[in-house]
């Protein structure tokens, strides 16, 4: 690979190799942010991939199975069972009778026993994972309510998965984008607990869930909140920010930012976290009526941004790398926040219970810094990766972005920046961190 890569020019700055941008590609490479090879009739990248190619009609549902009948696609009419976004149920599956009914109207859809198994291992397993401190029973006693419309009849089978108390006979709120993305989260979990160090792609109904849990999201935002919906929005927000960073395709770390070839989508993810602010305003879940309320010391802790380090309490040489002492302001200098919230972290063990304060980081990234990241700025890429280290060895959703993206950072700075000493000599720790280093 080394061969055909392009070394940095006199200034050090890695030079980009000329290409030409295509806007073209089907609609399923665009859903899933992957460069489409644009051939007829369909592109490599949804046969490898296992979808109906969209890229010559637009009557083709997006990421459709290629296995799909087109003939017998299941309607909402039809057998109790069938899942309505028009994937019909292999025969050999034991389906609910009746069927769980989520939402109605656009992006509703039904449960069949495999999404039944997706909720009660995102009740039992996944929701320990990210939501700590007690946080998880907002989500087992509440969040889940918000986003299914239980019949009588499965109350039975729902209250075995702690969803509906057994004096509960009907809970009505129509709220599919939530369980779509509650259902994304628990197959992602599920596809890292079965191959965790192993690269492996989304599954169909992984990827499926994400783009409908994204499109009937933004429809929702696009229109007046209600006040019923704002706690539906909020959790389908903080979810998506979890999928956000732990979705990456990168399997080795030269297919990683920053060493993998520049795309217009690059650190996108990190967006996310100025979208949730956004819809954080919009929701106020710390108002008195909110479920969320329960979690406000860990919300006020993500949400606050920390007092700003002094110069002579950073270490030194970070400050004498980015000049912060050279100036009268030294808060003007695009490096100092960055490096005023690391100080904060650094003798602060990842862990679950910390996370949030590891979080700080990303929600109060100054946009020049980010820029700065965009433009391969070292030590800019140095930072970030000393933010990566401690992460690389903790959460699943976080650890596996955080250890490639840490190496390729690492690699990066070696190969294009080896003339400056100082950068290589820091290098060492986040290099131990995620696994460069033994």
């Amino acid at each position: 690979m080394g061969s055909n890569r392009l070394g940095p020019d006199e200034n050090g700055a890695r030079r980009r190799r000329a290409h030409t941008k295509s806007r073209r590609g089907c609609r399923n490479c665009k859903l899933r942010r992957v460069k489409c090879d644009e051939r007829h009739p369909q592109c490599q990248k949804c046969l490898a991939f296992g979808v109906v190619c969209n890229y010559n009609t637009s009557h083709s549902q997006d990421l459709q199975p290629k296995s799909l009948d087109k003939t017998s696609r299941a309607h909402p009419e039809g057998s109790f069972g069938e899942v309505i976004f028009n994937v019909k149920p292999r025969p050999q599956s034991i389906l609910l009778r009746p069927a769980t009914v989520i939402g109605s109207g656009p992006g509703s859809f039904q449960l069949d026993s495999k999404s039944i198994g997706r909720l009660d291992r995102f009740l039992r397993r996944t929701v320990y994972t990210f939501a700590g401190n007690h946080n998880y029973t907002v989500y087992q006693n509440h969040v889940t309510s918000i986003a299914i419309e239980v019949s009588y009849r499965l109350s039975f089978l729902l209250e075995s998965l702690s969803i509906v108390s057994a004096n509960t006979d009907h809970v009505s709120v129509q709220n599919p984008f939530l369980m779509h993305v509650i259902l994304t989260l628990t197959a992602r979990h599920d596809r890292f607990l079965s191959s965790p160090k192993d690269h492996t792609k989304r599954s169909i109904a992984e990827a499926y869930h994400w783009s409908q849990g994204a499109a009937l999201l933004n429809r929702k935002l696009s229109a007046p909140i209600r006040p019923q919906d704002r706690d539906a929005l909020w959790a389908a927000a903080a979810i998506l920010g979890l999928l956000s960073i732990a979705d990456i395709e990168a399997s080795t770390p030269w297919e990683a930012w920053p060493l993998k070839s520049t795309e217009s989508s690059d650190l996108g993810w990190m967006d996310m976290s100025h979208g949730k602010k956004a819809i954080w305003q919009a929701t106020d879940p710390m108002r008195p009526d909110s479920i969320f309320r329960a979690m406000r010391d860990d919300y006020r802790t993500l949400m606050t941004k920390p007092a700003l380090c002094e110069v002579h309490d950073m270490p030194k040489d970070f400050v004498e790398l980015c000049q912060l002492g050279r100036t009268a302001e030294p808060t003007q200098n695009p490096y100092f926040t960055a490096v005023s919230l690391l100080t904060r972290l650094w003798h602060l063990k990842c862990t679950q219970a910390t996370m949030t304060r590891y979080m700080q980081f990303l929600g109060f990234m100054d946009p020049v810094f980010k820029s700065l990241l965009h433009e391969k700025d070292p030590r800019a890429l140095l930072i970030l990766a000393y933010w990566y280290g401690p992460m690389s060895d903790s959460l699943w959703w976080v650890a596996r972005r955080a250890r490639l993206e840490c190496q390729a950072i690492c690699m990066y700075l070696e190969l294009f920046h080896p003339h400056e000493k100082d950068i290589q000599f820091l290098l060492a720790q986040p290099k131990k961190q995620c696994g460069l280093l033994t």
